[in-house]
């Protein structure tokens, strides 16, 4: 009922135009240039401007006849749409390709998407052709236009004009069998790795990979797809496409190199180096540096040891520190840089050793003297070692601690049948604010106490009534 009552609206409104009229108008008029506006009618003639009025004439012919006959069969949804008066316009231009006059068709649904897809298929094929290949006409690529209309009329995928890909029979028996809603670019590519013997799982991942977006360097492109279709290991898209675009830059720098003894393990570990030096040049290139905030930094040797705290104060410090603790620490570029959060280092020398450890990466607000964070590598908890050194530092600046920090499980009470009862050293579950560090646990002192007391009233109540008996 709400699909007759769009396409009663829908023809209302098209009657209200005068549509027939508008049509021969737009078909009379000289071929100009025009742009195309948000009306049936801007568009409409905009397609009559663009197929000339004296070479090819059948096409405006065409044009007309295709959508005169839509409307007398009541395609009003259909006709008010640009998108499908585009396609229609499209199919005009192989008016002398088509395999059935335009005025034979005859409307069988109500719905304007599956009116389109019938009306290709009877102006266009003898054979099935695949569905998502009807798509090539609401682009503007002719090319694939053709090759719709050469699947119709029955040629072999091998044989149509211009495929950029050397098909095999399986190749092509797989091209014509894809159910997939894909561009066809991409199925070109799914059926290329099917017919290498992809699963469909893999033969899907290389489809929607930059490999489908172009078919320039073909041999080499039909190279990877041929490796990796049967390349073992577990591929996620990311990491798929880092590796594609390493494979083409060592291409670009070495025309002789192939894919030749390489595994998939080995290749996307390369390609994530290559991936993170390439990013760490870019940033490097477009640097940017700010003022620090005005928070000291902080250094202390104990022992053998010296720790140290500092600020980062570029976007390279930033990313450097990432790539070091694996976390996310160079997104915070832009809140450096105008002062909303300052980022600092947690660092550990050891006489002797020529690096550093980097125990923690802290975030600051510097106008609420707040340490917001503080992450070990892979965003983990902070040791208690950093927490230490943290603590020590904040003091010196004023800065109070709002991060979560947890200490190692208590050590355990003795048992009670032991004789000497040993007070653990104090533990706690939770690091709190430097101002209360330090202090006693007097209350687990006190519960302590009261578990003695307790024991010595038993042994003494058990050594009473062994008297009485």
């Amino acid at each position: 009922m709400e699909t007759q009552t769009t396409m009663a609206m829908a023809a209302a409104e098209l009657r209200g135009t005068g549509f027939v009229a508008l049509v021969n108008r737009a078909f009379k008029q000289p071929q100009q240039i025009l742009e195309k506006e948000n009306t049936i009618e801007s568009v409409i003639c905009y397609h009559f401007s663009t197929m000339s009025v004296v070479n090819h004439t059948w096409k405006r012919e065409t044009f007309r006849s295709v959508l005169l006959h839509l409307y007398s069969e009541g395609c009003y949804t259909l006709l008010k749409s640009p998108d499908f008066i585009e396609v229609l316009a499209n199919m005009s231009a192989f008016g002398k390709m088509m395999v059935r006059s335009v005025d034979s068709w005859e409307k069988e649904s109500f719905v304007a998407e599956d009116q389109l897809r019938s009306f290709i298929k009877h102006c266009f094929t003898n054979y099935d052709v695949p569905q998502f290949m009807e798509n090539a006409f609401g682009g503007e690529n002719k090319v694939h236009m053709l090759w719709y209309i050469q699947l119709g009329r029955g040629d072999s995928v091998q044989k149509l004009s211009g495929f950029p890909v050397e098909f095999t029979k399986r190749m092509a028996h797989e091209f014509r069998n894809i159910k997939r809603a894909l561009t066809i670019p991409r199925a070109i590519r799914m059926a290329q790795a099917l017919g290498f013997d992809a699963t469909n799982e893999r033969a899907e991942l290389i489809a929607w990979s930059t490999l489908s977006e172009s078919f320039d360097n073909e041999v080499f492109r039909t190279e990877l797809v041929k490796f990796f279709a049967v390349a073992e290991g577990d591929m996620r898209l990311d990491l798929f496409q880092i590796t594609i675009d390493y494979l083409f830059y060592m291409k670009a720098e070495n025309d002789a190199f192939t894919m030749k003894g390489r595994t998939w393990d080995v290749l996307y570990v390369q390609a994530l180096g290559w991936h993170r030096d390439m990013l760490k040049k870019k940033a490097a290139e477009s640097n940017n540096q700010w003022k620090p905030a005005a928070i000291g930094n902080f250094c202390i040797e104990e022992d053998e040891t010296r720790f140290v705290i500092t600020q980062l104060t570029s976007s390279e410090a930033l990313y450097d520190e990432g790539e070091e603790m694996e976390h996310c620490v160079a997104d915070y570029v832009y809140e450096c840089s105008v002062g909303e959060s300052a980022i600092f280092s947690v660092r550990k020398f050891t006489a002797g050793d020529t690096i550093y450890e980097t125990l923690a990466t802290i975030e600051v607000l510097p106008d609420e003297k707040e340490v917001i964070q503080a992450k070990a590598k892979y965003n983990d908890m902070i040791s208690q070692e950093a927490h230490d050194v943290i603590v020590k530092w904040a003091k010196q600046e004023g800065l109070s601690l709002q991060y979560d920090c947890y200490m190692p499980e208590p050590v355990p009470l003795p048992r009670a049948q032991e004789r000497v009862v040993q007070l653990p050293q104090r533990q706690g579950q939770r690091y709190e604010p430097y101002q209360n560090a330090g202090f006693n646990n007097q209350a687990g002192d006190r519960q302590i106490g009261y578990i003695i007391i307790a024991i010595i009233k038993i042994l003494w109540l058990v050594a009473k009534c062994s008297q009485m008996h």
